[in-house]
């Protein structure tokens, strides 16, 4: 069974040394004892948020970005590699869409140690996928070699309407997105493989079984 893991949600590689050199360092040596850790448990990749940058250049959060994947991966030699998360800000903000987390990673170092991770409801809550057009979304995303180096989807519904802004997830059809969506989505070649993670609220058993049965049910997956 294919695995990813997660960076602790307080890492922001976007900041740079904005709030301190120690702090700094701290993300940096944080995401090195992730990969660490991945490596040692035969995990595909760390999922790392895109970040954000609250400076008035928003140029140098994305240079900070740069910067940290850099001297994070510097040394690196595991398998085992970044994934970028996009993110699920309301349009024109940082690190929603697939070209900059392309970007990123073409002008990093080190690309051959990054990949992506797709996080259902952050696309939709932006407004980069909209289930009425989601080939819009995927030809976008072949166009930019995008889909070569995702590794990992986050497959979760949303409990808010498309373009909402809000990073708020809900179990698999009971959301703003529902199955349909999500087979015509999986149905394309690029996500067949694809390590598929639930990060939803669990079913009345306190499992997620009932979620995973019901993905594994559809005749795409």
């Amino acid at each position: 069974m294919p695995s990813i893991a997660h960076t602790p949600y307080p890492i922001n590689i976007a900041i740079g040394e904005s709030r301190g050199r120690d702090l700094y360092e701290l993300t940096v040596k944080s995401l090195q004892n992730d990969l660490i850790i991945a490596e040692a448990c035969g995990t595909v990749g760390i999922v790392v948020h895109f970040g954000h940058f609250k400076g008035s250049d928003a140029l140098q959060g994305y240079k900070n970005i740069i910067q940290c994947l850099n001297e994070t991966l510097s040394g690196w030699q595991g398998s085992a590699k970044i994934l970028l998360e996009n993110q699920a800000g309301t349009p024109g903000s940082m690190g929603i869409t697939l070209d900059e987390l392309v970007n990123i990673r073409r002008l990093s170092d080190y690309p051959e140690k990054i990949g992506f991770c797709l996080d259902t409801c952050h696309a939709y809550a932006s407004g980069v996928w909209d289930p009425r057009t989601t080939d819009v979304l995927v030809e976008r995303g072949r166009e930019l070699g995008y889909w070569t180096d995702l590794a990992a989807v986050h497959l979760n519904d949303s409990k808010y309407p498309l373009g909402s802004g809000k990073d708020r997830h809900e179990r698999i059809g009971q959301g703003y997105i529902g199955e349909e969506a999500f087979q015509v989505l999986l149905s394309y070649p690029e996500f067949q493989g694809k390590a598929l993670v639930l990060e939803t609220d669990a079913g009345e058993d306190g499992t997620h079984r009932g979620d995973i049965a019901k993905v594994k049910g559809w005749p795409i997956v």
